[in-house]
This record gives structure tokens, C-alpha cells and sequence, in this order.
């Protein structure tokens, strides 16, 4: 609002973009960049990264989780599995042991230092919801997850 209290009209673009930056893709791209400027502004000087926390996540869910399914359920490689998971490793916040079924295989678990770092976590998974997803309401926030998790869960590529 001016002085005079009249809304200002927006501010025109400076260049026009075309329907590229109205592509799917394009959208994907924008906001998963503002997810990770989000992520970054919450997570500022805890050294974690997005796949980091995700694997705290699952393995504190699901103690004794083997690596490669730690890899399946993030949907990535298992050396992106190994590279994120050795500074959670370094740190103590992740132990490495031996399964109770089968001493060849190993799984995963919290230490009670990681768990108590997760706990911190957790609230800033909040902020950066928040970040993230300030703009809309209650009801679509919960449309847009239903709808990206129909669309990540798809088998059509």
C-alpha cells in the first residue's frame, strides 16, 4: 500500500519468458529450488543435508535397515546411500551392525546421539514446511502432497 493508502499495481516483468517457464518440468525445477533454499535457510549451520535427514528418518524408523534398501526407499543409488551416510557415520550419529539373522549382512540404527539430533530435526522439518508452503492453505497443502505423491509413486516412465 502507497502513503495514501491505495494498492500499488505489480510490478510489470522485466522480460518475458514464453510458456517454457509454465512447463511441468520447468515448475518442478522452481520449486524444488525453493525447497532447497528453504532447507538451507532451516538446516544453516547443522551440516545436514536434505538425504541426510531422510535417512536418519528412515533408519530410525526401521532399525537394522540394510543399505541397499535404505537406497531403494530413497529412490536413489546406493553409492549416493554411501556418500551421504559417511558423515553420520563419522559423527556417531549412525552404527553399522551386524544383522541378528545373518552375521554377513549388516544393517543400520541410531545411536542415542543421533536420536536426540533427530529430535532437533524434526523441528526444523517443520520450518522448512512452512518455508516451503506458507502461501497455501491447510486444505491444499494437502491436495498438492496427495497429488505429487500419485505422481511420484507412478509407474508410467
Amino acid at each position: 500500500m502507497s502513503k495514501s493508502g491505495q494498492s500499488q499495481p505489480p510490478t510489470p516483468p522485466r522480460f518475458t519468458t514464453g510458456p517454457l517457464l509454465d512447463d511441468f518440468g520447468q515448475l518442478f525445477r522452481r520449486c524444488h529450488l525453493r525447497s532447497q533454499q528453504a532447507f538451507a535457510r532451516a538446516f544453516e549451520g547443522t551440516g545436514l543435508s536434505p538425504l541426510q535427514v531422510a535417512i536418519l528418518e528412515l533408519v530410525r524408523l526401521n532399525a537394522g535397515i540394510s543399505h541397499g534398501a535404505i537406497a531403494e526407499a530413497m529412490a536413489t543409488a546406493p553409492s549416493v546411500v554411501t556418500t551421504a551416510m559417511k558423515p553420520l557415520r563419522r559423527d556417531g550419529l549412525l552404527l553399522e551392525e551386524a544383522a541378528k539373522d545373518d552375521g554377513r549382512r549388516s544393517g543400520y540404527r541410531l545411536s542415542a546421539e543421533g536420536n536426540a539430533r533427530f529430535d532437533q530435526v524434526r523441528l526444523f522439518q517443520i520450518y522448512v514446511e512452512e518455508l516451503m508452503l506458507g502461501p497455501l492453505s491447510a486444505d491444499e497443502r494437502r491436495t498438492l502432497k496427495r497429488l505429487l505423491q500419485r505422481l511420484a509413486d507412478s509407474e508410467r516412465l
